[in-house]
C-alpha cells in the first residue's frame, strides 16, 4: 500500500497538482485508500514526499554507483553514471522540482533533503575522490560537495525546464567532472 501511495503522489505531481494544495484526502483517494487507511501507512503528506524521494534517490544512487564502484576508464564510467542520473531525473522531474518547492517552507523536509539525500551523494563521491589514485590533488570533501550540488541544481534548471537537451547536459557534466578531477594525461589516455 505504501508503494501505491507513493505512485499516487507521483501521478498527481506529474499532472501538475501543487504539493502545497494537495490534501491527504486527495492523495488517499488517488491511492485507492480511505483517509483513515492512509494514516495507517503515513503520518501525513510530507512523509509520503520523503518516502517517495527516498525511493527515487535510491535509483539515482544506483546510477551514480556505476562510477563509484565501476572498473574502467574514468570518462566511460562517469558518462554512463551521469546519463543514468539525468534519465532518472527526467522521469521524476515533477517530484524533484516539488522537493525544491517544499524545502522553502518545510524545515523538516529541507533537513531530510540536505542531510539524508544530498549528503549521501556527497559522502560517496568524496570517498571515490579519495580512493582513485589517478585524481588530481584536491580537497575531496569540498570538491565532491560542489560537483554533486552542481549536478543537482543544473538538473533542476536545465533538464526540468527543457532548456538544454539531456545529451548536451551529460556531455557538459562529463567534461567538467573529468577535467576538474583528472590530470590531462589521464583524460587524454582515456580518449
Amino acid at each position: 500500500m505504501e508503494q501505491d501511495v507513493r505512485a499516487a503522489l507521483l501521478r498527481l505531481l506529474e499532472e501538475g497538482k501543487p504539493f502545497k494544495d494537495l490534501t491527504v484526502d486527495e492523495l488517499a483517494r488517488a491511492a485507492g485508500l480511505s483517509r483513515t487507511a492512509f494514516y495507517f501507512y503515513f503520518p501525513g503528506k510530507a512523509e509520503v514526499l520523503m518516502s517517495t524521494l527516498a525511493a527515487v534517490s535510491d535509483q539515482l544512487y544506483a546510477e551514480a554507483n556505476r562510477w563509484w564502484q565501476g572498473r574502467g576508464e574514468p570518462e566511460h564510467l562517469m558518462r554512463i553514471a551521469l546519463e543514468g542520473i539525468v534519465d532518472v531525473f527526467q522521469r521524476h522531474s515533477a517530484l524533484l522540482r516539488t522537493s525544491h518547492e517544499v524545502m522553502t517552507y518545510d524545515a523538516e523536509f529541507a533537513a531530510f533533503y540536505n542531510d539524508r539525500v544530498m549528503q549521501r551523494f556527497v559522502a560517496a563521491t568524496a570517498e571515490q575522490l579519495r580512493r582513485d589514485s589517478r585524481m588530481r590533488q584536491l580537497d575531496s570533501d569540498a570538491v565532491a560537495e560542489v560537483l554533486v550540488w552542481m549536478v543537482e541544481r543544473c538538473n533542476n534548471v536545465l533538464i526540468a525546464s527543457h532548456a538544454r537537451p539531456p545529451e548536451q547536459v551529460v556531455e557538459a557534466y562529463t567534461t567538467v567532472w573529468l577535467h576538474a578531477l583528472y590530470p590531462d594525461a589521464v583524460v587524454g589516455n582515456a580518449a
